[in-house]
């Protein structure tokens, strides 16, 4: 077999070494993060708006309406630009920690796939493999070596409680 392939079930690896639960509790503490702050900043757009409506009175003149829509506008604009931050945010940490776990893995699906004396490593997911023999499956080889090798995580305890993602905007003549 000098010089043939290995397969790699790398999500088995990182189920095996607490890696795909560690990453989930962190992007799940990550998101509240992230929604305790755009809930802070809904609160102050609102806040803001509800300013706008109260100084233009009861009877607000037509020049006044429009600017009480254009400010709505305008803050609903800034409120969804960073929404779309926060999920581009959580969408990067996901794909830094992956890539982080990878990368350390890398030599040693190497070495284990060395041991079987195949030169190329696949993983079995990505780019999707057909079939292959059970004779080069290293996952289990690799998930061993990597336990030795101090990769196994402890997994940080879960968040109390979610929070959720505050929805709707800002709102005209919540008051």
């Amino acid at each position: 077999q000098e010089g043939g392939v290995a397969v790699i079930d790398i999500a088995a690896v990182a189920r095996a070494l607490g890696v795909e639960e560690k990453v989930r509790v962190a992007l799940h503490s990550m998101q509240n993060s992230l929604n305790e702050q755009l809930k802070t900043t809904q609160d102050q757009l609102q806040t803001q708006m509800t300013g706008v409506e109260e100084s233009a009175g009861e009877n607000p003149t037509e020049e006044q309406q429009r600017q009480i829509l254009a400010t709505n506008q305008q803050l609903n604009a800034e409120f969804n630009r960073l929404e779309g931050q926060a999920q581009q945010s959580l969408a990067q940490e996901r794909v830094r920690l992956i890539s982080e776990f990878r990368i350390r893995l890398e030599p040693i699906a190497m070495m284990a796939a060395k041991e079987k004396g195949l030169d190329v490593v696949l993983m079995k997911v990505t780019p999707p493999v057909f079939t292959y023999s059970s004779e080069v499956d290293i996952t289990n080889a690799v998930t061993k070596l990597a336990e030795e090798a101090g990769m196994r995580v402890e997994i940080p305890d879960e968040p109390e409680e979610s929070v959720e993602a505050p929805s709707g905007g800002i709102e005209e003549g919540s008051e």
